[in-house]
């Protein structure tokens, strides 16, 4: 499984579709059932440091 990161959401003139950044692959972790279901999972590969800013800013 592949995370991809799309950094807009505003759709570029030319291609259409805003680009996405293939981040890493990912491996099933774990999984929780509450109410809705909570999966975990681990990255291969650390994200970009500008992409992790950006979602911890987005997260918090």
């Amino acid at each position: 499984m592949h995370l991809l990161v799309g950094e807009t959401r505003i759709a570029d003139r030319d291609l259409g579709a805003p680009p996405y950044l293939d981040a890493s692959t990912m491996t099933y972790d774990s999984h929780t059932l509450d109410q809705t279901m909570r999966v975990l999972r681990q990255l291969r590969h650390a994200l970009p440091a500008d992409v992790y800013a950006t979602a911890r800013t987005i997260a918090a």
